[in-house]
């Protein structure tokens, strides 16, 4: 489990989820809660290294939960227009997306792997 790169990925997502429900200004709770739920399905996806079908498909939740985060920050701060005053936070849950996206890649690899041994028996 610890040695697939996707754990790692899916740590990482897991850390920038966390630190960015608990961030106090600026967010909406709505944006908190949708990131406590990504951190909370990316744990769950950790654990779920044996049915890599649903590690995929639990991948594809958490980032269309990314996507509604960015319309929630849109939604809840009106003054964007402003450049001065996007937080630095604003790009977690981009960085997180394209963690995700390289753990769908990891799992789709091992995937195939296991496939192929199972064809070479």
């Amino acid at each position: 489990m610890i040695q697939r790169i996707q754990t790692v990925y899916l740590f990482l997502v897991f850390c920038l989820m966390v630190t960015l429900a608990f961030i106090p200004f600026s967010f909406s709770w709505m944006i908190s809660l949708d990131a406590g739920i990504v951190a909370g399905l990316a744990i769950i996806t950790i654990f779920l290294y044996k049915k890599r079908n649903l590690q995929i498909k639990i991948s594809y939740i958490m980032l269309l939960l990314l996507v509604l985060a960015y319309i929630l920050y849109f939604i809840t701060n009106q003054q964007l227009l402003v450049f001065s005053e996007i937080k630095y936070t604003f790009i977690f849950p981009f960085i997180a997306a394209i963690f995700i996206c390289l753990a769908i890649r990891g799992i789709k690899k091992d995937e195939k792997r296991v496939r192929s041994l199972d064809r070479i028996r």
